[in-house]
């Protein structure tokens, strides 16, 4: 019966296992990392021209560290999946058309196109929705 229990434990924590490990990032972590941080609003949702993950663009509200007279940016990231789980990626979906605000934290990739402090697989860690963008 021991045997029974052990394995039985072995195999629930096996499966439980799989899940990648996050880092949790403070406040002040994102603002050291980050090159950039603003409140922005997306703008438009394309494919990347390299093929690999999206490319949003986002109109520059304000600008909280960084380039002050940035208006606009491209953020690389990952797209976010109709199947995604809980035990994925933290994705954070960007539609033009619901004209959200976001507060992100960002650094600077070398071909000029930003990517979350936090990476593109775990981007919700450094880009919080903040409020409806209202013109």
């Amino acid at each position: 019966m021991k045997t029974y229990l052990t394995l039985l434990t072995s195999l629930f924590l096996v499966i439980e296992a799989h899940a990648k490990p996050t880092q949790a990032w403070t406040y002040d972590m994102l603002n050291d990392k980050a090159t950039l941080i603003v409140i922005a609003v997306p703008t438009k949702v394309v494919d990347s021209s390299t093929g690999r993950g999206i490319e949003t663009s986002f109109k520059v509200l304000t600008v909280l560290k960084g380039e002050r007279d940035i208006g606009q940016l491209v953020l690389h990231h990952y797209a976010l999946s109709p199947a995604a789980t809980s035990r994925g990626p933290l994705l954070v979906p960007y539609k033009p058309e619901d004209k959200k605000q976001f507060l992100m934290f960002l650094q600077k990739e070398a071909d000029g196109r930003y990517v979350a402090v936090s990476g593109m697989d775990d981007p919700d860690d450094s880009i919080k929705q903040i409020s409806e963008y209202q013109p």
